[in-house]
């Protein structure tokens, strides 16, 4: 024998056992199903996490898939989902008795803008006219009314809110006129504002609620909490990474998009400072979600915080990783 073929011999198994080691991690990794409710940067956490590696490095190949907030409601309870990045309707449902908890928040106040037909000078101005929105029941939705509200709108009687679909409807729909207005977000907002549309007002200027939220069932925290731990420790890394990699993260924003490199980053410099830092859910927005959720009638009165949010799950995680 040889001195190559006798090399060989034992250089085999050696170069196998580095061949396989990737094999076998990406076998290792645990399939997640999260849906999430429309394609704008309300989702940017979860397209970071994903496109940035954070899933994967936390074990876990995660699937994203845009779904209906009510949708993705039953998708969580049917199993079909692992996870859902909604809040406003989360809170709702969980309110009226569903299992289902809201463990985290990726942003602490939505970054909506009221874009409107050129004709149209203030939000007084809406009244009697169209307002579109991505679905009812949520965050996009519960935005709006809480606007037309402030600016003394009455969203029941005096506009009609119409629920489109995702944001990039929304824009088609108001360049089109089948709207008088439409709620949407950045780039959207953005490119309405370049193409004459005015921005009669932004929601981080009046509103502070808990945004985008992630969101499990309640046996899935108890059976496999672990799992949703590496899930919530994903995105808080994800976040970190959108606080502190702004070229990075307008990347993301630029290829989720099909944008531009400018319109990117002027799209990540009107949101970011939205976004939270560690991604906790703030006991004082949840409870004034529920308290206009009891003004309206729909949960009942008795409902409390601790009901639909499971503050325990992030406590652990930033304390597992020095936060």
């Amino acid at each position: 024998m040889g001195l190559f073929q006798s090399s060989a011999r034992y250089l085999t198994p050696f170069l196998l056992f580095f061949v396989l080691i990737p094999v076998l991690a990406v076998q290792a990794q645990e399939r997640v199903r999260i849906t999430y409710a429309s394609n704008s940067l309300a989702f940017l956490v979860a397209f970071i996490a994903k496109d940035r590696g954070f899933y994967a490095k936390n074990g876990l190949n995660a699937e994203l898939v845009r779904v209906q907030p009510g949708v993705a409601i039953a998708a969580l309870l049917s199993g079909d989902a692992d996870y859902a990045e909604v809040l406003g309707s989360a809170i709702r449902s969980a309110a009226k008795g569903a299992p289902i908890r809201a463990v985290s928040t990726t942003i602490r106040a939505p970054f909506f803008s009221l874009a409107a037909d050129p004709g149209i000078r203030s939000v007084r101005d809406l009244k009697g006219r169209s307002i579109g929105v991505t679905a009812v029941g949520g965050t996009n939705y519960i935005s709006t009314r809480l606007l037309l509200q402030h600016f003394g709108v009455d969203p029941e009687r005096e506009a009609k809110i119409i629920p489109i679909g995702d944001e990039k409807l929304l824009y088609e729909a108001l360049k089109i006129r089948r709207v008088d207005a439409v709620m949407v977000g950045p780039p959207f907002s953005v490119l309405l504002k370049r193409e004459g549309f005015p921005l009669l007002v932004h929601t981080a200027q009046v509103l502070s609620i808990p945004f985008v939220g992630l969101l499990a069932t309640v046996d899935k925290l108890r059976q496999n909490r672990s799992q949703v731990k590496r899930v919530f420790k994903a995105e808080v890394e994800a976040l970190r990474y959108l606080q502190e990699n702004p070229a990075g993260a307008a990347e993301v924003i630029r290829k989720r998009f099909a944008m531009d490199e400018a319109m990117a980053r002027e799209s990540y410099a009107v949101v970011v400072d939205a976004f939270s830092k560690d991604g906790k859910v703030p006991p004082e927005g949840v409870e004034d979600l529920l308290n206009l959720e009891k003004k309206e009638g729909l949960i009942a009165k008795s409902v409390t915080v601790d009901q639909v949010v499971d503050f325990s799950l992030g406590e652990e995680v930033l304390k597992e990783m020095g936060r």
